[in-house]
């Protein structure tokens, strides 16, 4: 889905000259939520902050240009919606997608820069990525050093194992230009036969005790009356 996207990006920051001294302008966040019915729903935000804008204009270059940038990288992602985005002192935009089949992640990415894998097989939910943010195949790291770049995954089952930061069935990864990272993360789905049969035994347990409870009471109640 980002391979169309990356090259689109550096064209466009080709043209930027600016973008070589805009440390901490910008901010990418991917969010994805797994569905238990294998369905993705999600959000891709690219933003520039507010204050390099004023930079920006004060210098001449115009909000076509950067407005272009953040167009190039929201480009590709499949079945979205385009929102303004406003937020931290961050002004960008959101394209959000829904029920995209979660076969569409198994390879997400897939360029020399980087890739997100997606799979679900029987109770488990296995995600594997690898991003490379050393070189300028995604954004160049001089330009870019103190990007905001987040990804988050929300799993429908218990997560088991994970690299990032977890938060419920949430996993973080923050990640940095000039750096690789491999992320990792296994959510495992509850097994329903073997907690049904927990609570069956459960549900006989609190019956059979319940049921001598009230045979003893039975028990002394019959004998006190005897004794009279």
């Amino acid at each position: 889905m980002f391979r169309r996207t990356a090259r689109r990006a550096l064209v466009a920051a080709a043209a930027l000259a600016l973008l070589l001294t805009a440390s901490g302008c910008l901010r990418l966040d991917l969010g994805l939520q797994i569905r238990s019915d294998d369905t993705v729903g999600g959000a891709f935000t690219a933003a520039w902050s507010e204050d390099f804008l004023d930079r920006a204009a004060d210098e001449g270059l115009g909000r076509d240009e950067l407005d272009a940038f953040l167009d190039a990288l929201l480009d590709g992602v499949p079945g979205t919606e385009r929102t303004p985005y406003e937020e931290d002192g961050f002004v960008g935009y959101t394209a959000t997608f829904t029920d995209r089949p979660l076969a569409d992640f198994a390879e997400f990415g897939g360029d020399d820069w980087g890739y997100l894998r997606l799979d679900h097989s029987g109770r488990q939910y296995d995600l594997e990525g690898y991003w490379d943010l050393r070189a300028a195949g995604f954004i160049d790291p001089d330009a870019f050093e103190d990007a905001e770049i987040l990804i988050s995954v929300d799993f429908p089952a218990r997560v088991t194992e994970h690299n990032g930061r977890l938060d419920g069935r949430t996993v973080t990864w923050t990640m940095t230009p000039g750096e690789d990272y491999e992320l990792n993360a296994t959510a495992v789905e509850n097994d329903v036969a073997t907690f049904a049969l927990v609570a069956l035994a459960c549900t006989v347990a609190a019956l059979a005790l319940l049921w001598l409870w009230q045979w003893r009471a039975l028990r002394r109640h019959s004998v006190g009356t005897r004794s009279a």
